[in-house]
């Protein structure tokens, strides 16, 4: 199944910008977090609730979980769209021309995300997308009902970029003033929703604020003005993309087994995937069948490391070892607990070639940020103790900086020259190494 795409008009070099967009209709924080609370209790979540059970009568039976949570950031949305609505529907209502204006060209791109048989060329494509002043909409035969909207919405929003809801829902159950621990949950991005996937991708996006700062507009236009001190989802190229390439991201986290990707898509977005890692990586695993994570014993160091070998031994372990990603995290965090010198130069050797794994298959992701960081902080702790002993112990910590530094730049591109700015937006891949399956501290204070 393949639906309309992106294609490069030319070559694009790792890191280059490919877009920057706003949000068509996004959730805001404040209001999601105050009305998952309870603040606003007797909200009607019609036609979503059912979904997970819940009473629409009767606030007391709502179960304040990850689901509930997702049910009303959709609500929102479609509140939003609704709102949309209503301002061109009423022919004699005393909005302002420009407010009107507005409304037609969020309301048009958010449509354009719906099926159509009917493909505009591609200059009239990109001024529906990019949500533009376009007075000219007309919503024709469409038809934009609740579930409607509900099915554009789950089907083409972007939620949390590295939190599930279930996890936010959690915090913010149990954290004094949790919404603090996040600043997006939810938005539809037209542009970005005419991504295909690909379990190896070429492009990467982060969600994050324009600075208002002359140095940081990404296009010097009327256009990049707008979109200053905004939430935007920014997309770059994690590798070169020659002229004629489809772009493609990965709908789902990169480190997953191959029939839980199959399983996790067809059950999501009604296809089966069979790009180039998916066919690569069936035929390894029918040729050397690999024991899957059940057959080792979690926590166990001996398994674990046995299962892990099995994997470097297959031909094609690029694809195998982003798949096993968390199993090498699970080992490396039972070798660091005992904080050996050699147990650090094994655990460095083996997230090298992890390392170099997602750089081939989904550079620059979220997990490849925190084998970086690990992998640098490392690095760091055995300089140290060679200083101790009196050795050269810089090679190393030159070699992972230099990495660490060069993943930074192609996730973030020229962004990325703004050090306090990527500090502020890698702080995802950062609280991924403080929670379950990544690494924590131990004697030499790692992050």
């Amino acid at each position: 199944v393949h639906g309309r795409g992106l294609i490069a008009a030319r070559d694009v070099s790792p890191g280059e910008c490919l877009f920057v967009i706003p949000a068509v209709a996004a959730a805001p924080i404040d209001e999601v977090y105050n009305r998952f609370l309870g603040e606003d209790e007797e909200e009607d979540y019609e036609g979503i609730d059912d979904d997970i059970g819940t009473s629409n009568n009767d606030a007391s039976f709502i179960k304040k979980d990850g689901p509930h949570l997702e049910s009303i950031a959709e609500e929102i949305l479609i509140e939003q769209i609704q709102y949309l609505l209503d301002v061109l529907d009423d022919e004699k209502s005393a909005c302002a021309k420009e407010t009107m204006s507005h409304a037609k060209s969020l309301l048009h791109a958010f449509v354009s995300q719906m099926s159509s048989d009917e493909v505009p060329t591609t200059p009239d494509l990109m001024k529906i997308l990019l949500p533009r002043n376009n007075a000219h909409f007309d919503m024709g035969k469409q038809v934009l009902d609740r579930e409607t909207i509900l099915n554009i919405i789950r089907r083409n929003a972007f939620g949390p970029d590295f939190h599930n809801y279930d996890a936010i829902a959690t915090c913010w159950n149990t954290t004094p003033d949790g919404k603090k621990c996040y600043n997006r949950l939810l938005g539809a991005y037209p542009l970005s929703a005419m991504i295909n996937h690909s379990c190896s991708p070429n492009a990467v996006r982060v969600f994050g604020y324009i600075p208002n700062s002359d140095s940081c507009d990404p296009s010097k236009s009327e256009f990049g003005n707008k979109i200053q001190g905004k939430e935007v989802m920014i997309v770059h190229a994690n590798k070169a993309i020659s002229k004629g390439t489809e772009i493609t991201w990965s709908y789902i986290p990169p480190a997953i087994p191959l029939i839980e990707r199959r399983e996790a898509l067809l059950s999501k977005y009604g296809f089966i995937c069979n790009c180039l890692r998916c066919i690569q990586e069936e035929k390894a695993l029918t040729a050397n069948p690999l024991a899957t994570q059940c057959d080792y014993l979690p926590g166990n160091e001996t398994s674990m490391r046995e299962m892990i070998q099995a994997i470097e031994q297959n031909p094609s372990s690029n694809e195998i070892r982003v798949s096993y990603a968390p199993l090498y995290l699970e080992y490396f965090n039972a070798a660091l607990a005992q904080s050996d010198t050699e147990k650090i130069n094994d655990i460095l050797k083996l997230a090298t070639r992890l390392h170099f794994s997602f750089v081939a298959c989904n550079n620059a992701c979220t997990e490849h940020l925190s084998i970086l960081h690990m992998c640098y902080e490392l690095a760091g702790v055995l300089h140290t103790r060679a200083l101790q002993q009196k050795k050269e112990g810089m090679a190393q910590v030159r070699f992972w900086t230099e990495q660490l530094k060069k993943t930074v730049m192609t996730r973030y591109g020229n962004l990325g020259e703004n050090v306090e700015f990527v500090r502020a937006l890698m702080k995802h891949s950062k609280l991924v190494l403080r929670m379950r399956n990544g690494w924590y501290s131990a004697d030499d204070k790692f992050i």
